[in-house]
């Protein structure tokens, strides 16, 4: 995704100096009796927009992006032991978009975390279901800002048709819905 965004600066930039020069407004005057010599910037022939992110083919390893926005469907246990706020078995539902179909579908997830403040270390389990198959494994990471800002990462092994593959994935951002790389690859997560 990395690569995208850079890809899109140099036409931004190509399409501010194409729309500074028609502008006029940087035309030098000509002295009465010299020649004029006008030059001329050609607008960009592609329209410098923001692009949806390409779905893969969904076969083989890929480099995948989308959102994850999660909703929670059951409440955790919540108690204070010696100044850590633990809430351990809260249950989500992740309605986020992948650019892999192997990642649509339904997704389940539970969260384990112990506050600190407005800090937290997060941990918990995650599975996706789909006609395919399923991804299923364990996530871990932090979170900050009274809960509202994530960094998690996790490994989730594929059954049915996904059988032999992993999935990595990085959830994060300030705010939901947040951003998810990752990868898909043939093989197991590699032991710490």
């Amino acid at each position: 995704m990395r690569s995208i965004q850079r890809a899109g600066i140099p036409l931004a930039i190509v399409g501010l100096v194409a729309a500074a020069c028609s502008t006029g407004a940087a035309t030098p005057s000509a002295k009465a009796g010299a020649p004029t010599q006008v030059a001329s910037v050609a607008a960009p022939s592609v329209p410098v927009i923001a692009t949806a992110i390409p779905m893969t083919d969904g076969a083989g390893p890929e480099y995948v992006v989308g959102t994850s926005d999660l909703t929670v469907t059951k409440a955790g246990t919540e108690t204070v032991v010696g100044g850590v706020t633990q809430l351990r078995g809260q249950e989500m539902s992740d309605t986020g978009k992948m650019n892999d179909p192997r990642l649509a579908g339904t997704s389940h997830v539970t969260l384990n975390l112990d506050g600190y403040g407005t800090v937290a270390a997060e941990w918990g389990t995650s599975r996706i279901e789909n006609a395919g198959g399923a991804w299923e494994g364990t996530w871990t990471g932090a979170s900050w800002n009274g809960g509202n800002a994530t960094a998690v990462s996790g490994w989730l092994i594929g059954s049915g048709s996904y059988a032999g593959y992993t999935y990595y994935f990085h959830a994060y951002g300030p705010v939901m819905p947040f951003r998810v790389e990752g990868i898909i690859f043939a093989g197991s997560p590699p032991t710490p």
